[in-house]
């Protein structure tokens, strides 16, 4: 196996990790369960890194987002046969239930007010018991300049 080709096979086991259990693994887990070594596993996640395919945490080798999965606890939980997972962002949230094909609940904290949103998909379909309006701060080729704060 190419070292693309194993970057590719742990970006899958990230987000099959994530899917399973809202966390991330670490680059040690990683090197175990690919028996390569530590080095050679921080190596594939800055490639990944690198092809915006993974964002990792500032100065470390542990997985920040795997869009639209957050690896920590964010303001927009998304729960999907009864597993809390975190998206980074209101648009994030949609994106999870889209990636998996499922349907979920979600809690958002609005951003300004603190107070907390609750929306579903419901067989595909977006469903919410009042407005629904998500405001993008950055348009879409600006994203990446800046993709925690976006």
């Amino acid at each position: 196996m190419t070292p693309i080709e194993r970057d590719w096979r742990i970006r899958q086991h990230i987000y099959e990790a994530l899917v399973a259990s809202g966390r991330a693994p670490d680059a040690s887990a990683i090197a175990e369960r690919f028996s390569i070594t530590r080095r050679d596993a921080r190596h594939s996640l800055r490639r990944l890194r690198d092809a915006h395919a993974l964002v990792m945490q500032p100065g470390g080798d542990a997985v920040l987002m795997a869009h639209p999965l957050s690896a920590v606890e964010t303001d927009y939980r998304v729960f999907v046969d009864g597993v809390a997972l975190y998206a980074n962002c209101a648009w994030d949230s949609l994106g999870i239930p889209a990636m998996l094909g499922r349907d979920a609940a979600i809690a958002a904290r609005h951003p300004l007010t603190g107070d907390v949103l609750r929306y579903s998909i419901d067989a595909g379909r977006l469903r919410s018991d009042g407005e629904f309006l998500v405001h993008f701060a950055h348009p879409f080729r600006q994203w990446y300049d800046d993709i925690v704060e976006t």
